[in-house]
């Protein structure tokens, strides 16, 4: 049965060494980690901005501070709060307002108003609630009591208006990966499940209204049909906090990417395998496999290019979810890998990435063929039998698991047939007899054959080598047990008479 596994998350592409710091923090988050996430969406962010930034909240402080707060009804204090707010930084609404543009020029929209109000009540411990609506945030001073709203901001103004088109394609999304029932959209219809799953009127935490801003980066991108720019700023909302509408938008911008893509380069590669890491399930399972395929054929079978085919296969299963389709990929990658080394008659490497193949897949017929096939070729040429059996008994060394297989006990009965022969040719009686042994045992057992021919030979070489070692009696049982194969073999009849 097919499993579900964590796929590795993909590599962010930072705008500055800013906000490659800030998205990684770790610890105990601050007032100064907040507010450098807030400000490293700006391109190009620095050091220097966060202190800038800082010096205009210490300054506001200090003006709060003067109103003497402390002690006065709530409703008081956090109605200076707003007035400073609105007096020394809020001063144009835009709906495309980003926290470093409120911070540097007091434009501002509903999301950077409300990150800065959070931040202030945050620094004098006022509680508060962040309230996201479909189309709006604000902000909540003494959600449990007061409940003082504060707002600064366009309500009309959002940072998203869905239409019916993008309704459907998100509930679909949602019932694909089993977040809500079929039977659930019947009953309640596309409208109603959208306007319960997407977000609803919801409370939400500072990180979740930092990552809100990059979320709100991304829809203006894609409005702008730019789905690179949207794919990173939705990678970042979701490494901040993650949300089943940035996950869907992530697909979304990806899907856009893919379009009129040649797969020339890694590059291209890594767009596709981006849009399986964040499918659902098994869903394009088939579409996988068949992308798969179509790489090898470009990478390994046109171009010989195995490194870059290597990549492409482990940005494959680093992207793939489902286990049944990352095992059809590592079937193909290995098969076809060695079959490239078979064509060039490199037929040791050949084996151990047939073998490992036969992992994934033990019941391909054209699989099986081609390790038979690989095994008879290298140890019919001189000295092969004893080199296919070290390379056998390393495989089983690295492969304990593997070692009972058939096709692997095919490989061994037919290689100790050979090794036995090549050391009798040599004269090495003690060799050869250790692996004819080990070749009679070998036939004994269930799952592996031997032609005729092959045996009567093994035997033969026994026989003659018996023969130089002035053995008659070997000489002659040898050729004897060799004729129960092929009692037609004229050297063997000579053989088994001698007197």
């Amino acid at each position: 049965m097919a499993t579900q596994a964590q796929v590795a998350p993909r590599r962010l592409v930072y705008t500055s060494p800013l906000e490659e710091k800030a998205l990684n923090a770790t610890g105990p988050a601050t007032e100064q980690t907040y507010l450098a996430q807030l400000l490293a969406i700006r391109p190009g962010a620095n050091e220097d901005q966060v202190a800038q930034a800082s010096k205009l909240l210490a300054d506001l402080y200090a003006l709060i501070d003067a109103t003497k707060p402390e002690g006065k009804p709530m409703a008081k204090r956090v109605r200076t709060i707003f007035e400073q707010v609105h007096k020394g930084f809020l001063s144009k609404y835009e709906d495309k307002a980003t926290f470093d543009q409120t911070m540097g020029s007091g434009i501002y929209n509903c999301v950077s108003a409300s990150a800065l109000y959070a931040l202030i009540f945050e620094h004098y411990r006022i509680p508060y609630a962040i309230r996201q609506k479909p189309t709006h945030v604000y902000v909540v001073a003494d959600p449990a009591a007061s409940n003082i709203m504060v707002e600064g901001t366009d309500p009309q103004g959002g940072y998203f208006l869905p239409d019916a088109r993008f309704k459907k394609a998100y509930v679909d999304y949602l019932a694909e990966g089993k977040l809500v029932s079929q039977e659930e959209v019947a009953r309640l219809g596309v409208e109603e499940v959208f306007k319960q799953k997407f977000q609803a009127d919801k409370t939400i935490t500072l990180p979740q209204l930092i990552s809100l801003q990059y979320y709100n980066k991304a829809v203006l991108a894609l409005a702008e049909d730019d789905a690179e720019q949207a794919y990173r700023a939705l990678q970042k909302a979701e490494k901040l906090f993650h949300t089943t509408e940035t996950s869907y938008l992530l697909v979304e911008s990806l899907r856009y990417r893919l379009n009129g893509i040649s797969y020339a380069k890694m590059e291209d590669v890594e767009k596709l395998t981006d849009f399986y890491a964040y499918q659902p399930g098994s869903k394009y399972q088939d579409e996988a496999i068949s992308d798969f395929r179509g790489l090898t054929q470009k990478f390994l079978m046109d171009k010989g290019d195995t490194a870059t085919y290597r990549a492409v296969y482990k940005s494959f299963q680093g992207s793939v979810a489902d286990s049944a389709t990352r095992g059809t990929i590592s079937f193909v990658y290995y098969m076809q890998r060695g079959r490239m080394k078979l064509l060039q008659q490199n037929y040791l490497p050949a084996f151990h990435l047939l073998m490992q193949a036969y992992h994934y897949n033990p019941t391909s017929p054209e699989l099986q063929g081609m390790v038979n096939a690989l095994v008879q070729q290298e140890s019919s040429r001189s000295g092969g039998g004893i080199r296919m059996l070290r390379q056998l008994d390393l495989f089983v060394y690295e492969h304990p698991r593997e070692k009972g297989t058939p096709l692997l006990a095919q490989a061994y009965l037919h290689t100790y047939g050979r090794t036995a022969l090549d050391y009798f040719a040599q004269d090495k009686r003690a060799e050869g007899k250790k692996y004819l042994a080990l070749f009679e045992q070998a036939q004994s057992g269930k799952g592996a054959a031997v032609e005729n021919e092959a045996a009567a030979n093994v035997y033969l070489a026994a026989s003659l080598c018996s023969g130089r070692a002035n053995d008659l009696p070997g000489v002659k049982a040898y050729a004897r047990k060799g004729l129960s194969y092929e009692p037609s073999n004229p050297s063997l009849q000579r053989l088994a008479s001698l007197k």
